[in-house]
């Protein structure tokens, strides 16, 4: 396990100082600035050496066996002819540390605790929907929008499509204060261009055709609570403006009315296409874009987290009854999930309802549907045969290789493989590749790739 020190200045100011892994020797803590970790603070010791901290091999015995079962593997020795220090409210001179307890040294504290990424996740609301991890960039990512929910900063979150922005947004609402409100989500990207205004101010009866009631808008809805705007880069340049009005003073107007309303209400912002990018084009507004993003998560993709993929794949499994074997999951590490989380939970779907009731586990062949021309494309390292590939799924990629390449045509595909058509025949009656509407889909693949 890593650890890190939390050190508390005189001054209130809070430094945390990372220890290298494995910890070796002893470090010094003291006012000297040769000391491992320098205190700003007169009343601390001034030399380094009378507080040292050892890993609890290098404590006594004795002193190891009455060890409190939460104390961290470090050791506290203060020489005699400095003053005794805190732990907490106990005056100690030779004690081991318990974690996440501050020592009190003159008049700064100091804190052993693990580092952030090997902690546990942050706590769950009651009743929310997780947005599972377990890998180090998720646990950072967790943590990072616990601080960030705490403040009343619009936050947008960016990440391809499928990595679970709705999910972190309810997650984001739910350790707000604004809790209590209401958590209003708004896919800008499906919306009519006629209606984008109505449905994010609201209207009054008789705005326009069809407006046969008053109808407040999700700003109004969302008062003392969180608008969540999601592909918030396909609003029109029109509404950015009534937007970032918005933002600025609170005020709403409803299409048709001439009467200003007010509302309190936590912008939280996604989209899978970069802003930044949004900006350059001209097609977002760069003011709108700096008071939206005044913090920004970024979440990882799947292909990145592989650890991930080992825990998505066996609980989207496990919801289906089912397991998922060794090779499989290497299959599917191997795969680059464009379409992420909501990609993978699709193909566990797949596997599961094509195998039939009494196949339990989802072995490599369940998902051989992964390895087409599309994927090759995206993958190009399949082409040379991924470790993780087998004799008879290399033959399956080759063999789509070659009709890609032949656009088509099974004679030149023959030839490209260097076998006779009868076994290129063959090979197609294998893999079910056969009739003419598959070879118009191999077809259109390639175009299209």
């Amino acid at each position: 396990m890593k650890w890190q020190v939390r050190i508390q200045d005189p001054s209130g100011e809070a430094r945390i100082v990372r220890l290298q892994s494995p910890v070796q020797g002893c470090f010094t803590v003291g006012k000297s600035e040769n000391a491992s970790i320098h205190l700003r603070d007169e009343r601390a010791p001034t030399e380094a050496a009378l507080i040292s901290f050892a890993p609890l091999q290098e404590a006594t015995q004795a002193s190891a066996k009455s060890a409190h079962k939460n104390s961290s593997p470090f050791w506290l020795h203060v020489a005699d002819s400095s003053p005794v220090v805190l732990i907490g409210d106990l005056s100690v001179r030779d004690a081991q540390i318990p974690a996440g307890v501050p020592i009190s040294i003159g008049e700064s504290f100091i804190t052993l605790e693990p580092l952030v990424s090997e902690r546990a996740l942050p706590s769950l609301p009651q009743g929310m929907r997780p947005w599972l991890t377990q890998s180090e960039e998720g646990r950072e990512l967790l943590w990072m929008a616990r601080k960030a929910a705490a403040t009343p900063l619009s936050l947008y979150i960016a990440g391809e499509t499928g990595t679970g922005k709705e999910v972190l947004a309810h997650l984001l609402h739910a350790w707000s204060d604004r809790a209590s409100g209401s958590f209003v989500p708004l896919h800008c990207g499906a919306l009519a261009l006629s209606l984008v205004e109505s449905e994010l101010f609201g209207h009054v009866k008789g705005a326009f055709t069809g407006a046969h009631q008053h109808r407040p808008g999700a700003l109004m809805q969302a008062h003392n609570g969180t608008l969540f705007l999601d592909e918030v880069g396909d609003l029109p340049i029109d509404i950015q403006v009534k937007l970032l009005r918005f933002l600025e003073n609170g005020e709403i107007r409803h299409v048709g009315s001439d009467r200003m309303s007010h509302a309190d209400v936590r912008i939280l912002c996604a989209t899978h296409h970069p802003l930044k990018k949004l900006v350059e084009e001209g097609k977002f507004r760069r003011d709108l874009y700096y008071r939206l993003a005044s913090v920004t998560l970024e979440i990882p993709a799947l292909r990145d987290r592989p650890k991930d993929i080992e825990l998505l794949t066996h609980r989207f499994a496990k919801d289906l009854g089912r397991q998922v074997s060794p090779q499989a999951l290497l299959r599917l590490k191997a795969h680059t999930w464009p379409g992420n989380v909501r990609e993978l939970r699709h193909a566990i779907e797949r596997a599961s309802g094509l195998s039939g009731p009494f196949s339990p586990i989802l072995d490599s062949t369940a998902f051989e549907f992964l390895i087409t021309t599309e994927n090759i494309a995206l993958a190009p390292e399949l082409e040379f045969g991924n470790a993780v590939l087998t004799i008879k799924e290399m033959e399956r990629v080759m063999l789509l290789k070659a009709l890609k390449i032949s656009r088509g045509n099974r004679a030149e595909a023959a030839r490209i493989l260097g076998v006779a058509r009868s076994t290129l025949f063959d090979m197609l009656r294998r893999y079910k590749v056969k009739g003419p509407r598959t070879q118009a889909a191999l077809i259109s693949a390639a175009e299209v790739s």
